[in-house]
């Protein structure tokens, strides 16, 4: 006969009733396995138990039987531990995504009670240093902003830290919340934007640097070269990182594409990593390429964060909302449910309608056979 969420719950009461307080319960993989149920109905089934009084967690111990086989009223079963204290890790940069990031963590986290404490660093040695002076937290955040977050960096945080979440999509596989973005499905709703404006020559700007987020876009860029016939498409890399005069850079890339008659290889742009719009926008129009007049351009990145869509862009990408959101959760969760699985949350695609997409001109609106390109400095 086959087994179902009814057996599972059964043998799972089975066991709390016979079991010395203490013991743990059997690993989620191996009930999935056994019964033949998804992961959702096992933690669904833990839920349960914890509601009925008969399981417990805590971090670095795991989910536990509480062995004395009676039932506690609802009301006063486990609850989240309030007076939590949390470490805000953010690097020394003046990016505005992460001062608005990490303000907003500390609005939620002190709003539930919980000490917090933002501590900024210039790179991991610097980092692991202040560590060492440290007490030990509930939780951490680790903010890197596009640079490496080393191994014996992680080894101090979770030394220090019971909950470690990383802000960026930039860890799997390990016992660490990752909350970010990937580019590719940003990537793939911006040219299809473009394309139904009339757009059959496009560039695609993004870092040359191998960030994680950024290679999922080009992953996709490159299916996107494959699949889409009756579209040219350009790629720019930028030998910078957001922080690193990266506006500047990728508008001289785009002046150095234009022909002897002042015409981009492309009619439209979509673009990663801009932080300051109006500068990109002013660039550009120095360069005496017009948006939209002569080039259309969809930006990838947030689409609640002034700076970066200037009131003007067409911005494809996430909130920096739904990252505080997502990071938040993260962390409650995992302080209510040690022995859940680790993993990368990936925050919902969102979309902001701007003044800088327009129909190409007449004279470029014709089919055109597809051609890769890479353009690079000169």
């Amino acid at each position: 006969m086959n087994n179902t969420a009814s057996d599972l719950e059964q043998y799972l009461d089975e066991l709390a009733n016979n079991a010395r307080p203490g013991d743990r319960l059997p690993p989620i993989r191996d009930l999935m396995r056994r019964f033949g149920v998804s992961q959702m109905l096992v933690q669904r089934a833990f839920q349960g138990l914890k509601t009925k009084g008969l399981i417990d967690s805590q971090v670095g111990r795991g989910t536990y039987f509480r062995g004395d086989g009676e039932l506690v009223p609802a009301n006063t079963g486990p609850r989240l531990q309030a007076n939590r204290s949390v470490l805000l890790l953010r690097r020394s940069i003046s990016i505005t995504r992460g001062r608005v990031l990490v303000e907003g963590l500390q609005r939620r986290f002190t709003a539930d009670g919980h000490r917090v404490l933002e501590v900024s660093y210039t790179d991991p040695a610097h980092a692991r240093t202040v560590l060492k002076g440290s007490p030990r937290f509930d939780a951490c955040v680790v903010q890197s902003t596009y640079k490496t977050i080393t191994i014996d960096l992680l080894a101090a945080l979770r030394d220090k830290c019971d909950v470690l979440a990383v802000d960026g999509a930039t860890l799997a596989g390990t016992d660490v919340e990752a909350v970010g973005m990937e580019w590719g499905e940003p990537l793939a709703k911006a040219i299809a934007l473009l394309r139904q404006q009339g757009h059959g020559r496009i560039a695609y700007a993004a870092t040359s640097s191998p960030v994680l987020a950024t290679q999922m876009g080009r992953r996709r860029f490159e299916y996107l070269q494959t699949t889409l016939a009756d579209t040219e498409l350009h790629e720019i890399t930028v030998p910078h990182l957001p922080d690193d005069n990266y506006e500047a850079a990728l508008a001289n890339l785009i002046k150095a594409s234009l022909d002897a008659s002042g015409r981009l290889p492309f009619t439209a742009l979509v673009a990663w990593g801009v932080e300051d719009g109006a500068k990109f926008r002013q660039l550009l129009s120095d360069a005496g390429v017009g948006i939209p007049s002569a080039l259309s351009v969809v930006l990838l990145g947030r689409t609640d964060l002034a700076n970066e869509h200037a009131n003007f862009f067409d911005t494809i990408g996430c909130s920096v909302a739904d990252q505080i959101e997502s990071l938040y959760q993260a962390i409650n969760v995992r302080w209510a449910d040690p022995s859940l699985p680790y993993g990368v949350r990936l925050i919902p695609v969102t979309s902001k309608v701007g003044q800088s997409i327009a129909a190409p001109p007449p004279a470029t609106r014709s089919t055109v056979s597809r051609v890769s390109t890479t353009d690079s400095p000169t």
